[in-house]
């Protein structure tokens, strides 16, 4: 069959093409060609053979489509209607001319292909606050509320209203999903939707958020991005499709409500959980007089927290007809979290497409796929996973994971009392899910993480690769981590320039890379990474957190490499008996020689490898 799909591209778009039958032909609306070419890009080769985009615009007539595309579209058999920004903060003439409008247009595309031919069926996603059902779409009182309600909200139903009342004339069997906020996929929590539950993490993270609104007794309807795929799927597949609007959320006893979320957003973004509970009717009122503009939190965002339950029996039925498993993954939760908390840093933030993000237990990491052995890459402190795309470009092609170790970049903090511990054991748990040994390579820090999981893994380890490692203790002036975090809030580019100058991280300011600069500045926007530093910090200025057992490493194994013009650590006198080869360059040269690091990484896996 033909499917027609408006907003391929987007947020719910992107994963719907992904999880389409293969065996139809998936037409797309697409405004941009170069997010349609990004989007093939990602998919597996013989995931878009029958993925075709149309070039058109949703508030265009016609949606703006002609000739050969306006003809493609005439022949479909489905409609899939997921188009529209999610932006609560529209106006009223954009909201209704992106939702209302673009409504109107693609129920006439219905109509034409209606009298063409019969329309199989019609998908509308809308969203779980709209008044509308089969039961009530000639009801104008039903709406009626709706004129109080804020531009996004507002045309959005208006939207769902047209259509069921277009569909119920035309004769179109209509489904209508609504689902509750969409949050990232349920196994990475990736979410590159931000203006949903990133608002409340945001104003977590800022701490705005001291006391709950609502408390308790309200809560925030959620669903995994890929769950609403998952279920839309399904409904293309239905031979007999019936009317019927399908609640894609949880049952409130089965999610968290409001005073669990915010807590829980708030240890994972490492700040004060609320201390009490405000009452949701004052919230929105103090909004109204300008608060919410004051302290950046728009003002519709408080309407998606709600008190009542929603029927779930269609999508419950759905659910069990198609084996679907819909149900939100609170343990996905800290990576949702944390997936926002890293965006709201780093809201320009883009990765070559030759990685993609996969997480393993406690862990995420950008990984680029290949063939032989796989490079496990881990940072040190003020840097993350992406400050080493550009040595892992420089390194021939096999499978490279590189790590966000916890707290920084997209992983989740691991929460075990002893700081150095909860890293290594969650390396140590990245390599034993590998079904191979693995060649670990570690900077600063990492290193140090490298070396301890190493130690109590040997037999995993095909080569054991330390680059500069923290094997000596930092200054004692680290030791106060609360002190170290003050100043990491104060802390600007120009004042890290001088840290990591003074410190021997480069040899001068030409060495250090602007993108490395702009990462960290981002980083430390966030209170869980800069919390997470300081621990850090404070952690390698105690001896004994940097105890090694030398005696748990083939030394067979092991190289490093060491820039000698590091003016803060040194190797200890323990460590002067293994191999170290001895470069001419400062602390941080994974990252301002990525070329030459390379050469050496090349060598001497090459060098194991005979």
């Amino acid at each position: 069959m033909n499917v027609f799909l408006t907003g391929g591209t987007g947020f719910i778009g992107k994963q719907l093409i992904k999880l389409i039958p293969n065996h139809h032909r998936t037409i797309v609306l697409v405004r941009s060609m170069n997010k349609f070419n990004n989007l093939i890009n990602s998919l597996p080769p013989a995931g878009y053979q029958n993925v075709i985009p149309v070039f058109g615009d949703l508030t265009q007539s016609n949606l703006g489509l002609k000739g050969n595309d306006l003809q493609l579209v005439m022949d479909v058999d489905i409609i899939i209607h997921a188009g529209g920004p999610m932006n609560i903060e529209l106006d009223q003439d954009t909201a209704e001319r992106v939702f209302l409008q673009a409504s109107k247009e693609i129920a006439a595309i219905a109509q034409s292909v209606q009298q063409k031919k019969t329309l199989k069926h019609f998908i509308h996603i809308v969203g779980f606050m709209s008044p509308y059902n089969e039961d009530n779409i000639l009801d104008d009182q039903t709406g009626f509320h709706l004129e109080k309600t804020p531009p996004y909200e507002q045309m959005k139903f208006k939207a769902d209203m047209y259509i069921r009342q277009t569909m119920h004339e035309l004769g179109i069997p209509l489904s209508v999903v609504n689902p509750g906020v969409v949050i990232g996929d349920s196994v990475t929590g990736k979410t590159e939707q931000l203006g949903g539950l990133s608002i409340l993490v945001d104003s977590t993270r800022r701490k705005l958020m001291p006391l709950v609104p609502g408390g308790r007794e309200y809560w925030l309807p959620m669903v995994h991005v890929d769950h609403v795929a998952s279920l839309v799927s399904a409904l293309v597949e239905e031979d007999q499709p019936i009317n019927n609007t399908y609640f894609l959320l949880d049952e409130k006893n089965n999610t968290p409500n409001m005073k669990e979320l915010v807590t829980a957003i708030a240890k994972e973004v490492r700040v004060k959980a609320p201390v009490g509970v405000v009452s949701l009717k004052l919230m929105k009122g103090l909004f109204r007089t300008g608060v919410g503009k004051l302290v950046k939190i728009p003002e519709a965002s408080m309407e998606f927290i709600v008190k009542p339950d929603f029927p779930t029996s269609s999508k419950n039925e759905m659910a069990v007809k198609h084996h679907l498993n819909v149900s939100l993954q609170q343990t996905v939760l800290p990576f949702v979290i944390t997936d926002l908390d890293y965006r709201l840093s780093h809201k320009d933030s883009t990765y070559s497409d030759k990685f993609h993000n996969r997480r393993v237990g406690n862990l995420t990491a950008l990984v680029r796929e290949g063939n032989g052995i796989p490079i496990i890459m881990l940072h040190g402190t003020f840097a993350g996973a992406d400050c080493f795309i550009p040595l892992a470009n420089s390194l021939p092609h096999r499978p490279i994971w590189l790590v966000d170790l916890p707290g920084f970049g997209r992983s989740p903090y691991h929460h075990n009392p002893n700081t150095i511990v909860g890293y290594i054991n969650s390396v140590v748990d990245l390599i034993l899910s590998f079904q191979s040994p693995v060649i670990l390579i570690g900077h600063s820090f990492g290193g140090l993480v490298a070396a301890h999981a190493a130690g109590q893994i040997q037999q995993r380890i095909k080569k054991l690769i330390l680059l500069q490692p923290v094997l000596k203790p930092a200054h004692y002036k680290y030791r106060s981590s609360i002190v170290t975090k003050f100043f990491l809030s104060l802390m600007n580019k120009s004042m890290f320039k001088k840290r990591l100058m003074a410190s021997g991280s480069f040899l001068n300011e030409k060495e250090i890379p602007d993108f490395y600069l702009d990462y960290v500045m981002e980083e430390l926007q966030s209170p869980r990474v800069r919390t997470s530093t300081s621990e850090v910090m404070a952690a390698i200025s105690k001896p004994h957190s940097l105890q090694t057992n030398l005696d748990g490493i083939d030394l067979n194994k092991l190289n490093i490499l060491w820039g000698d013009k590091d003016l803060e650590y040194s190797i200890p006198s323990e460590w002067s008996h293994n191999p170290i080869t001895h470069l001419p360059l400062g602390h941080q040269f994974p990252i301002s020689h990525p070329e030459i690091t390379a050469q050496w990484i090349q060598k001497w896996i090459q060098l194991s490898a005979q």
